[in-house]
């Protein structure tokens, strides 16, 4: 900071030591030898000030910067792993022995799912489906075992329509339909993840029409935060994350990231990266908007071919394509890994049951497929932070240093001798 500081009033003072000289050179004295002497001269004290400037700059004391993120809690990179109860309920030994094998490819988080119902797109009532919306205790269950085994969780509660399209995003934003979220999402999962020590709790997913509505938002936030200490997430939609304006109530940003890659089918790495490099700018640039770490709630290809194409279509049969597969999570593991506004992935989806998946399934699961070695191999690289980077930088800068010492004396010297000789009067002979 001094250095900076310093490198300022150097800079002030030569643009007046510069005005002076050129007032004086082409005003007072534009011709004759001493207008060459005082020309020389201000050249040269040009270069000394100049030199002194870097030298200062280049050899202040430097130290990391600040983390970027000023959120309620310490962002932490997520290696995520999306889960569900089905076939086989949360407290099941199948449930049990799958979460085992979940952990075993280096997972750290993962995101449990709990579905709750309403009728219709205009109905304002949700409630559990007997069946379908995991029980307090089987949540529990899953919950413990995942805490057992060395993870963490994101409690992630979900609405669907029984009628017509299931998406939640069509529910439009009635107060009554509020007053019925509001009540299912506060006082009773973010009691329950509080008491059970959840770690990530996303207050709301894919809720497309209502994210408008700022202060409802806000208050159910707010009021989560009176019964849970966790950090807080919203799973938003890949077109919707600049709409919602209320990032700044939540700990993460949270994504759910189906962008399409491509139009083509079987592309290529190379192609996969590109798209996914596009993609990167622009959410580096509004993430700069924010301030936040950005998550990715949900991020997840079928084993199909033209996954790429439209990775959010879950319902099209499509061909079995086991590399497309691995070349889209790889391309998305190379683009993100190391961008420091980006804090993990959580892939879409890990089935209950142990033996799902395999060469002849085209779902999204990972399951006894190729890209679960691919998920193995990231998960067990170490992802370096903001300051990791720094440092790095710094460490190569400071094994140049002595040389940058000599470079500046060695100039500095050069400059005084040049300084000497072209202010001196020259000898007129007689």
């Amino acid at each position: 900071m001094f250095g900076l500081l310093l490198c300022y009033v150097l800079s002030y003072e030569l643009v007046k030591e510069i005005y002076s000289f050129s007032l004086h050179l082409f005003v007072v004295c534009p011709h004759g030898e001493n207008g060459m002497i005082k020309q020389k001269k201000a050249v040269c004290i040009s270069v000394l000030v100049l030199l002194l400037t870097l030298s200062i700059v280049i050899l202040s004391p430097t130290k990391a910067p600040a983390e970027p993120y000023s959120p309620v809690h310490d962002a932490v990179f997520q290696r995520g792993m999306s889960y569900r109860h089905l076939p086989n309920p949360y407290d099941s030994s199948e449930s049990n022995e799958s979460l085992a094998r979940m952990a075993a490819i280096g997972v750290k988080y993962v995101a449990l799912t709990v579905w709750w119902e309403q009728e219709n797109v205009t109905s304002t009532e949700i409630y559990r489906k007997l069946g379908w919306t995991a029980t307090d205790v089987e949540l529990k269950c899953a919950v413990d075992k995942v805490h057992e085994l060395g993870m963490k969780v994101m409690l992630k509660p979900m609405v669907c329509l029984a009628e017509d399209d299931p998406w939640s995003g069509n529910i439009p934003p009635t107060a009554e339909w509020f007053r019925s979220y509001k009540e299912n999402i506060t006082n009773h999962y973010a009691v329950f993840a509080e008491e059970n020590d959840v770690e990530l709790f996303c207050v709301g997913c894919e809720f497309w029409s209502t994210e408008k509505n700022v202060t409802q938002w806000q208050e159910i936030i707010s009021d989560v935060r009176v019964r849970y200490s966790g950090s807080i997430t919203y799973a938003v939609t890949l077109d919707h994350y600049e709409v919602v304006t209320w990032w700044d109530s939540l700990d993460y940003v949270g994504i759910d990231a189906y962008f399409p890659l491509t139009n083509k089918y079987d592309p290529t790495l190379e192609e996969l990266k590109e798209a996914w490099s596009r993609i990167a700018t622009d959410l580096e640039s509004w993430q700069t908007t924010v301030n936040k770490p950005v998550v990715f709630t949900e991020i997840g290809y079928r084993s199909g071919n033209g996954t790429n194409i439209v990775p959010w279509d879950w319902q099209t049969n499509m061909a079995i394509d086991l590399q497309e597969q691995v070349d889209c999570y790889e391309a998305s593991f190379q683009v993100l890994w190391n961008k420091p506004w980006f804090y993990g992935f959580y892939w879409w989806i890990w089935e209950s049951d142990p033996e799902a998946g395999g060469p002849s399934n085209n779902d999204f699961t990972a399951q006894n497929k190729p890209v679960q070695y691919l998920i193995t191999t990231w998960y067990s690289c170490q992802k370096p932070t903001l300051n990791a980077q720094y440092e790095e930088l710094l460490t190569k800068f400071n094994n140049i240093k002595p040389l940058l010492y000599i470079f500046i004396l060695a100039t500095m010297i050069l400059a005084a001798t040049t300084i000497y000789f072209a202010t001196r009067k020259p000898k007129i002979k007689p």
